[in-house]
């Protein structure tokens, strides 16, 4: 049972994905007995590569980066996650195979936390479970397509010009190596785009 203390973030939460799927859900409790909160301090991993994770996990506070380490040994950040997204490694959990990419907190974060799976075993009697969890996936598709898009066919300003209009606040909250790593160029040359377009 959940204590008068801890309500808020199961409140929040529930708030959050009926906006999603445009109804109400007809059995929260038995939906939302399924997350727990966890905390996480400034750059602290979620997830490293190598694990196994069958958790996913929705964002009440702080940023997430998803990111990779080539063979030389860079880090090059795949996509930062915010408060109100929902964040899983949804090919390792279908494949059952570890992670290939780690996630790591960059400030403070607190998440909600619940296994896939048995959310997947509840859908039978909650079958807005699999509502809500099309609407997800739809929502991280559209989000990592649009940044594939950029990098395949934008030059570096617009790349960069994007980010701004899509992530402005984390262009004030993230250093220049972690935005650079995510447009693929180099902080060199990211300082010198922030001259130009004097942001």
């Amino acid at each position: 049972m959940k204590n008068k203390q801890n309500t808020e973030p199961y409140t929040h939460l529930k708030t959050v994905f009926e906006k999603k799927i445009d109804c109400h859900f007809n059995d929260w409790s038995a939906f939302s007995e399924k997350f727990h909160l966890k905390t996480f301090t400034t750059n602290e991993h979620w997830i490293k590569a190598g694990e196994f994770c069958d958790d996913m996990c929705f964002i009440l506070k702080g940023i997430l980066r998803v990111y990779y380490i080539d063979r030389s040994g860079n880090e090059i950040n795949q996509h930062f996650y915010q408060a109100n997204e929902v964040l899983s490694p949804i090919s390792a959990l279908i494949s059952d195979e570890p992670c290939q990419y780690y996630i790591q907190a960059l400030e403070p974060c607190e998440l909600m936390l619940a296994n896939y799976h048995d959310l997947n075993n509840i859908s039978i009697v909650q079958p807005q479970w699999l509502q809500l969890e099309v609407k997800l996936l739809q929502t991280v598709f559209i989000k990592n397509a649009k940044r594939e898009a950029q990098l395949l066919l934008g030059n570096a300003e617009q790349r960069y010009k994007w980010f701004l209009k899509e992530f402005p606040e984390l262009n004030e909250k993230l250093p220049q190596y972690h935005i650079a790593s995510f447009l693929g160029i180099t902080p060199v040359s990211l300082s010198r785009l922030r001259k130009k377009i004097q942001v």
